[in-house]
């Protein structure tokens, strides 16, 4: 119970650093109800995990770095693949899908070109995903445009989300950087986040996806909002008290 109660705390403490980009460590202890002490090591924790930067007197945002695509890929390659064939069984021929740009949606891309899933139409944020896609027999293909993320090999910023609100899609598949103690979906930056949101909400049906080396990471922006998803793609089933959680927020599991 204490872990949960500092979980909670320490997301706070990020959400409010997103809204204002700095805080004192007074502000946090009276706006939480704890003592400075307590402020004083959470802030320890959260600069230890690289997600803000300790200040004289407070602490500052600082967004925690996500490792490269290259490394990502070899992490828990089989788990995406399974996920990514659970993900396969739900399209059909002539579908248009919404995919970002994450390792599991790439597992997912290359799956769909070894089907026989035929004339979809994907757009993608994602420059390795929109090649793959390319490979699907009679594919329309479109890159969704916006500024080029050179670590994500993908666009992302506010001429992606604008041109995002423009689409319709049949589905969406959308990675997941964390899924926190309590249930919330989370990624590593603010951008991401929201691209990832506005993916969601641009689909009749949303999916997000998440291999077991997801479950319990604390990261500092959530991804939500809007429409209701149809469900959390897994290569495990989550542990109960996580998966408790998640029955909380009304988020369908379905174990690959």
């Amino acid at each position: 119970m204490a872990r949960d109660i500092a979980v909670r705390r320490h997301r706070t403490i990020l959400e409010s650093l997103d809204r204002l980009e700095s805080l004192t460590v007074e502000e946090l202890a009276r706006s939480l109800d704890v003592s400075r002490e307590t402020i004083r090591r959470d802030l320890k924790t959260l600069s230890a995990a690289g997600l803000l930067s300790i200040v004289h007197g407070g602490a500052t945002r600082h967004e925690r770095s996500e490792a490269s695509f290259a490394s990502r890929r070899t992490v828990n390659r089989a788990g995406k693949e399974r996920i990514a064939a659970l993900a396969v069984s739900l399209l059909g021929d002539g579908m248009t899908i919404l995919l970002d740009s994450g390792t599991t949606t790439e597992a997912l891309t290359r799956a769909l070109a070894r089907s026989d899933r035929k004339r979809l139409i994907v757009h993608t944020t994602s420059l390795e995903n929109a090649r793959l896609a390319s490979r699907l027999s009679g594919a329309r293909v479109f890159l969704i445009g916006g500024e080029f993320d050179s670590n994500e090999d993908a666009t992302t910023g506010p001429e992606t989300l604008r041109a995002i609100a423009r689409l319709s899609a049949d589905f969406a598949f959308v990675s997941v950087g964390g899924v926190d103690s309590d249930g919330h979906l989370t990624d590593y930056t603010r951008a991401g986040a929201a691209t990832r949101t506005a993916l969601l909400n641009a689909a009749e049906q949303s999916f997000l996806m998440a291999d077991h080396s997801k479950f319990g990471l604390v990261l500092p922006s959530r991804i939500g909002g809007g429409a209701p998803w149809a469900g959390l793609l897994v290569d495990q089933a989550p542990p109960v008290p996580l998966a408790a959680k998640l029955a909380e927020h009304e988020v369908r599991i379905h174990v690959a």
